[in-house]
């Protein structure tokens, strides 16, 4: 046996790429544009009087711009591998970040800054860290997906407690280059020392299992990659199914997340508990992500996914009828579930239908209807609002569209003989 070999009594290295990849998740611009926006609203609109509506609009910039963006990022994945994708894609966040302090007036400049996140720094973002999960992981992919996405619920407490304290302190324009900060000094580096794009860049196999010995004495490591073209999965019934159920859990999800904080202050509760509340949702997604990440490696994967949308079809159900305080925290706990399971079963679907040739460009498509549906929700939703005379009427709209998501998902087909490897 090599010497490199993941031995019984190692741990294996795919697990601490599988916790980088869970910091990284937590850094990415998909958890720190929604964590934050809702609490730009009161300083913007008191600096610059801009409207809650124009303001919820500028995540629909970076979402539509991902929809485009997203499929050739996940192809340049594929390509070149995630590792240089990730570290260059940090730095550029960081530049962005800290370009927040020189705001002024123009509306279309603070567009243009979360159009510069989707276009310039989508490499942060589950794209990248779930194909880098998946060619690690092949029978305990579900698990290292659920750690590894877990970092969105991390992160969304993170952002939410650190840019509210920030905001108290230093005042939202230096706020943002001290969150930039911590980018560059930690998030960065880690992902440069830490991440390998393959086991067989260590000389290690997937899952650490132990290289196979062929008759002549030689080491024969895992085949190479095989799976469907993006042509080729875009050709089967559960391909369009998957956009149509991800972007409309995108949509729904997105919108009650990002519009949680104005709900609340809207019936009457504090900032700082609206802030709490939202840091709870997101709190959720941690242990959404890996029991479902953990139930997928032992059940079949979309009655796992939909068992984890009833929770929040309920909790936007009891928001719907006016929920607050202690009500409205655990509403806030169940939309969490969905945000939590949802995208971690999109990322464990993609590579038992398709496999992992081309997991990038293929898993990218649903990331992009993910982004259409959460960018058309938030200033769909504030749009509502106003029409409509308040949040319930809209709540119960939105929780419509899960259930018809949810039914979706409960007619996915089984999957195919494998194509991981």
């Amino acid at each position: 046996m090599s010497s490199n070999a993941a031995g019984p009594s190692k741990i294996f290295y795919g697990w601490l790429i599988a916790l980088v990849a869970g910091l990284g998740t937590a850094s990415s611009v998909g958890i720190f544009i929604p964590a934050t926006i809702g609490l730009l609203i009161a300083p913007l609109a008191a600096e610059f009087h801009w409207t809650a509506k124009e303001i919820f609009l500028a995540p629909a910039f970076a979402t539509t711009s991902t929809i485009l963006v997203a499929p050739f990022m996940g192809a340049i994945i594929d390509k070149l591998g995630p590792r240089r994708v990730i570290t260059v894609s940090f730095l550029i966040e960081a530049l962005i970040m800290a370009s927040f302090s020189y705001l002024d007036d123009s509306l279309w400049l603070f567009y243009a800054r979360y159009l510069a996140f989707a276009l310039l720094a989508t490499g942060t973002t589950h794209v990248a860290f779930a194909t880098l999960v998946s060619r690690w992981f092949d029978r305990r992919r579900g698990l290292a997906l659920g750690i590894a996405l877990a970092g969105f619920g991390v992160g969304g407490v993170f952002w939410s407690l650190v840019a509210n304290a920030l905001f108290k302190q230093v005042g939202w324009r230096d706020a943002f280059p001290a969150m930039a900060l911590i980018i560059l000094l930690v998030t960065l580096p880690i992902m440069y020392l830490i991440v390998r794009d393959s086991p067989q860049a260590m000389g290690l196999n997937v899952d650490g299992d132990a290289p196979k010995v062929d008759a002549s004495g030689k080491v024969e490591m895992r085949a190479e990659l095989t799976g469907m073209s993006l042509r080729e999965a875009a050709t089967t019934r559960q391909y369009w199914m998957m956009i149509v159920i991800f972007c409309l859990i995108g949509l729904s999800v997105q919108s009650v997340m990002l519009h949680m904080v104005p709900y609340l202050t809207a019936r009457g509760e504090s900032r700082e508990t609206a802030v709490m509340i939202q840091a709870s949702l997101w709190a959720v997604l941690v242990v959404g992500r890996i029991s479902t990440g953990w139930l997928m490696d032992r059940f079949f994967a979309p009655r796992v996914g939909l068992a984890f949308l009833l929770l929040p079809i309920v909790g936007i159900g009891l928001l719907a009828a006016g929920a607050s305080g202690t009500v409205a925290l655990l509403s806030a706990m169940m939309v969490g579930l969905a945000a939590g399971a949802e995208v971690d079963v999109v990322a464990y679907l993609t590579g038992r239908y398709f496999g992992l040739k081309h997991y990038s460009v293929i898993y990218a498509t649903y990331f992009s209807a993910y982004a259409f549906g959460a960018g058309l929700g938030p200033p769909g939703t504030a749009w509502a609002v106003e029409r409509l005379g308040g949040y319930p009427p809209v709540f119960a709209i939105i929780a419509a569209i899960l259930v018809f998501g949810a039914l979706l998902m409960a007619m996915l087909p089984r999957f195919p003989p494998s194509t991981s490897h």
